[in-house]
């Protein structure tokens, strides 16, 4: 079975865990072993949050340092923190969003991009919270624009997990005008990925 090693990285508040929660329910539905583990930070709003998500049999939940396949990241100093993660040649999906710490200095959006695109790694940014807040009415579902922009980006992930069978896992978390409104927002960013990326 295909193998594939994604770390999930954002600022709690942002839906990272509920995010890893989706794609552990997709692998469900399509039958895929999946292993995922929060190792650091906490989710409390405001504070650092990683989890990482192993699709296949693997002896650890834990991806070990540059081993990663993609980096799916909610923002921007949280993206330029776990990239060490990410193998050469990876991919990392980031928001264009930049969320300060609070009573610290902190890198310039222009620095921290930078900072990425210094590794050999296949970056795609995309403004995660515009979207979300087109189809939501806020960018509390920009952890969702970034999973429907991932599977548009990389072949690989979709062809483990195709947009239907993530529609199916967002049916296991939502309901009502919540459910459609996020299923129009996952498709809409898969089509976006797929314009920016779709042979990754």
């Amino acid at each position: 079975m295909k193998k594939l090693s994604i770390i999930l990285a954002g600022v709690g508040g942002q839906g990272i865990l509920t995010l890893g929660s989706i794609i552990g329910s997709a692998c469900t539905i399509a039958g895929l072993d999946v292993a995922i583990a929060e190792v650091h930070g906490m989710s409390q709003r405001g504070g650092s949050v990683v989890v990482h998500v192993r699709i296949g049999r693997e002896p650890s939940p834990i991806s070990p340092v540059g081993s990663s396949d993609m980096l799916i990241a909610l923002e921007l100093i949280e993206a330029a923190r776990y990239l060490h993660y990410l193998r050469e040649g990876g991919i990392a999906v980031v928001n264009d969003f930049l969320w300060p710490p609070p009573l610290s200095k902190y890198p310039s959006r222009e620095a921290l991009v930078s900072a990425v695109k210094s590794r050999s790694v296949k970056l795609y940014l995309f403004d995660a919270n515009n979207a979300s807040l087109k189809y939501t009415g806020s960018a509390i579902s920009s952890n969702v624009a970034m999973l429907g922009y991932a599977l548009g980006v990389s072949r690989e992930l979709r062809e483990l997990l195709p947009l239907s069978v993530v529609v199916k896992a967002l049916e296991e978390h939502f309901g009502g005008k919540v459910l459609e409104a996020n299923v129009k927002l996952l498709q809409a960013s898969f089509e976006e990925g797929l314009k920016h990326g779709g042979s990754g």
